[in-house]
């Protein structure tokens, strides 16, 4: 969806910057939890709301007034 946004013009560089680094932090999260091998129900919440909530970023940042320029 980041990707998508940024290609389509309805996020600005600095917005995909940030959402990536967002995506990056939920990553690095589920990984420390499958460390140990077992992903416990609490990690599982810390995660799936780390998830809803980068996903509403996402939603705001495209849906905002903002636009990146055209190119040149």
């Amino acid at each position: 969806r980041i990707a998508q946004g940024a290609a389509s013009g309805t996020l600005t560089a600095h917005e995909t910057q940030r959402l990536e680094k967002e995506q990056a932090r939920v990553a690095n999260a589920e990984a420390k939890a499958k460390a140990d091998g077992k992903v416990t129900s609490k990690e599982r919440r810390r995660l799936h709301a780390m998830q809803d909530g980068a996903s509403r970023d996402i939603h705001r940042k495209k849906h905002n007034a903002r636009a990146a320029s055209a190119p040149g």
